[in-house]
């Protein structure tokens, strides 16, 4: 199986995919095993890793060295019965360098980054929260305890998530702390990757970004008065949208609304005379009366596309200390939560500026997820895992993550749907999570948790589906998915037709002739012009520069005649051909037939065709579709 790739191999151009459990604990051996564990199924173009969790915000010299980064954290340090914090960073590069294993960090000052309980005198955030200047408000003004939604479900037993920073310009303190412990951070990350550039997969930051989503309309945010002042300059293109460098805020000049509006205007929109610009205050009433909802008013869209500016400016500036701290920005990702909403509400937005949804989106937009100094790092469960969500723009989740980045990766994993934790995801959907992940092009996957719950005791009532890895059916499909790959190089495309565990047609169908699944391949009956015709899924979104050659996994004695090929872009009704290859001009190779394409053009291939004819009527099998990159030539 490790050979059948070979002849692709040394045509790689992009990184190898890796993928990444998350773990924890890693100075008690919490990240041990993961070489042996996947070693069998490694090869040049996949890899395996460990993403682990720092806080950096956290694991700090505490309250009296001004709550300055600790690389070298005491992890023994507890309160409460459990650990202020389970890992710090100089035993995650050590344990990386010992090992040998490369390691993604989880650089994380977010909402979930002091959940598991208060620590005022190490945790910087929780020193923060204390002033209710520096958290996001409510639209009645008020700041709740953190523990008020202690209810919730999360990796850690009630956590913290009612009392979150602001994230206006304006929130100095909470800026300095973030840029200082990050910069102290990135200088031991930089110091490492100068020693072990392979060692260090990069860093994903802050995960959930957010206009604190977790009261569920019960409660909306962010009125604190710093960003309601922001709000006002970004509407009139003043402050910092003009003023590079105003009072220490940042150079916003660019991105300001556009057009700017004047005072009358924003009056009109808001249906709300304000005297003067102190006044301007953004909607606080959000009316699901079917006569007039909230996301067709115009005063809201204009708060709600600010809100996705702010949670996109954070990122962007998160991403940009650390670069100018000298981390390469091919290193850096976002970590985005992406989760499917409900069956009523409406798709994610994909930009800042998409429609406003029936539903409290916190400020997120997909591409208002992607930092300028950085890459789009996406964390999906359920539905959203299994690329089984609706898209503003009709595609699929990963098509859509791979057009705004070809570079996405997922940062956090689970195919368990935190909604409803007690159903068990099946092998079915993790396999075409794998497949669809491969497929878009994904760099790393980071699926939730290396020392979760064991899939082993799946019955005991202290298990947890979404931190569930090990011994689960998604791992189960990960080996057979990183087998089925080994050496095959990334931004291929390829379709098993399930597994020996599994039968799927993974979309494709038969046009002229009879197909049929069977585990791992496809069972085609020719027509009485002995043709097959197969047509794969729509929405493939192959790059012209990436269609280089098809693969077709037929046996040797199949009796081939000739192969055809033609493709077609997205709203072409029209085959366009692009290979005719009689059988004895196609390249044999362990994984098929290999047929050269030629003038795919630039447009992205929406779907393939493919022709195939045979001597006889007999049934094959089809164990594999691929496409691969033009072949390397060496001058």
């Amino acid at each position: 199986v490790h050979s059948r790739w070979r002849f692709a191999t040394g045509d790689a151009t992009r990184a190898p995919f890796v993928l990444v459990p998350a773990a924890s604990g890693i100075a008690t051996g919490g990240g041990d095993g993961i070489a042996a564990r996947y070693g069998a199924y490694l090869s040049p173009t996949t890899r395996a890793g460990l993403r682990v969790p720092v806080l950096y915000l956290r694991t700090t010299h505490g309250a009296a060295e001004d709550f300055r980064f600790d690389a070298n954290f005491d992890v023994t340090r507890r309160s409460a019965d459990r650990p202020i914090a389970d890992d710090a960073l100089a035993h995650v590069l050590d344990h990386a360098r010992n090992a040998r294993v490369p390691v993604l960090v989880t650089l994380n000052g977010g909402i979930w980054s002091d959940a598991a309980g208060s620590e005022p005198d190490w945790d910087a955030t929780d020193h923060l929260e204390q002033d209710a200047a520096n958290c996001q408000w409510n639209e009645r003004d008020a700041v709740m305890p953190d523990d008020h939604l202690k209810h919730l479900p999360g990796s850690h037993a009630a956590p913290e998530l009612a009392r979150a920073l602001t994230l206006n310009v304006h929130a100095h303190e909470v800026r300095r702390y973030k840029r200082r412990n990050l910069e102290q951070a990135a200088a031991h990350l930089v110091a490492f990757l100068g020693e072990a550039p392979d060692l260090l997969i990069g860093v994903n930051l802050d995960p959930d970004v957010y206009i604190n989503p977790f009261f569920s309309e019960s409660q909306w945010y962010d009125y604190n008065p710093g960003t309601l002042r922001q709000f006002r300059e970004w509407l009139a293109a003043s402050g910092p949208y003009a003023d590079a460098g105003r009072r220490g805020a940042p150079d916003l000049s660019g991105l300001a609304r556009d057009p700017p509006l004047a005072l009358r205007e924003v009056c009109s929109l808001a249906q709300r005379h304000f005297a003067t610009w102190d006044d301007v205050d953004p909607p606080r009433r959000f009316s699901r009366d079917i006569r007039a909802p909230f996301w067709k008013d115009p005063w809201v869209r204009e708060w709600e596309v600010f809100r996705r500016h702010l949670v996109s400016l954070h990122y962007d500036e998160l991403a940009q200390w650390l670069v100018e701290a000298g981390l390469p920005r091919e290193r850096i990702w976002s970590s985005q939560g992406l989760m499917a909403p409900a069956d009523d509400c409406m798709p994610l937005a994909l930009t800042i500026t998409s429609p406003v949804k029936n539903y409290d989106s916190a400020g997120v937009s997909i591409a208002g997820s992607k930092p300028r100094d950085g890459h789009l790092g996406a964390i999906v469960y359920g539905a959203a895992a299994t690329n089984d969500i609706a898209m503003e723009n009709g595609s699929t989740l990963f098509s859509t993550l791979a057009a705004l980045d070809d570079e996405f990766a997922v940062v956090e994993f689970n195919t368990a749907d935190l909604r409803h934790p007690e159903r068990r995801p099946d092998y079915a959907a993790a396999y075409r999570a794998w497949r669809d992940l491969w497929n878009a092009g994904a760099r790393f996957v980071s699926p939730m948790a290396w020392n979760g719950s064991n899939g082993l005791h799946a019955d005991d009532p202290s298990y947890v589906s979404f931190t569930a890895w090990r011994n689960t059916p998604l791992e189960h499909a990960a080996r057979d998915f990183l087998l089925a790959r080994s050496g095959l190089p990334r931004g291929s495309k390829l379709w098993t037709f399930g597994t020996q565990a599994h039968a799927d047609d993974d979309g494709w169908i038969a046009d002229a002739g009879a197909l049929t699944t069977c585990r791992g391949a496809l069972r085609v009956t020719p027509d009485a012009n002995r043709r097959v015709a197969l047509h794969s899924p729509t929405g493939i979104a192959l790059a012209g520069s990436r269609a280089g050659r098809i693969v077709l996994g037929l046996a040797d004695d199949a009796a081939v005649v000739a192969i055809d090929i033609a493709v077609r872009t997205a709203g072409d009704g029209v085959w366009h051909g692009v290979a005719s290859c009689p059988d004895g001009a196609a390249q044999r190779t362990e994984a098929g037939r290999v047929v050269a394409m030629s003038g795919v053009g630039d447009e992205p291939v929406d779907q393939l065709r493919i022709v195939i004819s045979f001597e006889s009527q007999h049934e094959r099998r089809l164990t594999r579709v691929a496409v691969l990159a033009p072949a390397r030539t060496l001058e």
